[in-house]
């Protein structure tokens, strides 16, 4: 037969051959993810070292907040609002190579105001509100846009990802009736906060 040469069956070896070079790409792409995860975590890692060198405060919230949140969900839309950015113009996605500190820690201070206390923040926050008041929904959205508007860096967050992880933090913190919320009641939420921070 053509296809075999000293006994040997040529279609078996181009069978093998096409094996061979799926599983590569299959390997390829498992440590490309692998890559991937580990520089989010080591982008984190570093931008937390960097805030420890300018501002302690600000890093060791953000290191008591890492080693309390157990909501995976949470921290993932922590760094889709935070650590990405879209380009105007372009709708590129991009890393940031600076974070707003600032205002993510903003975002969990009025839950935890032994921490503020502890790690010497009060000074940042205390023009906008008084440390220690329980917060609820229509007093946390009020706090939100002060947030914004006294902290925020121009650059642009996206609306969709900022609302998912806000209601994640609804949820974390049960400022929502229920921590699991079925579809319509979420998709109600998005729209009442979208707008009453957007006013669309």
């Amino acid at each position: 037969m053509a296809n075999e040469a000293g006994g040997v069956n040529m279609d078996g070896v181009n069978e093998w051959w096409w094996i061979r070079q799926d599983v590569n790409k299959i390997t390829e792409e498992a440590v490309k993810r692998i890559q991937d995860d580990q520089k989010k975590a080591k982008q984190v890692g570093q931008q937390i070292k960097a805030d420890k060198a300018t501002n302690g405060q600000f890093a060791q919230f953000l290191e008591f907040l890492l080693r309390n949140i157990s909501n995976e969900k949470l921290i993932q839309s922590l760094y889709e609002v935070f650590f990405k950015t879209k380009h105007p113009k372009t709708q590129i996605t991009y890393l940031r190579k600076n974070v707003n500190t600032i205002v993510i820690v903003g975002m969990f201070v009025p839950f935890h105001p032994k921490e503020v206390k502890e790690y010497w923040l009060e000074g940042h926050f205390q023009k906008l509100y008084e440390i220690g008041t329980p917060p609820t929904l229509t007093w946390y959205v009020q706090y939100l846009k002060a947030l914004s508007k006294t902290y925020h860096d121009n650059i642009p967050i996206d609306r969709n990802n900022f609302i998912t992880f806000l209601i994640e933090i609804l949820s974390e913190y049960k400022m929502v009736s229920k921590v699991k919320l079925d579809d319509n009641e979420q998709k109600e939420l998005k729209l009442s906060l979208t707008k009453e921070l957007y006013g669309k």
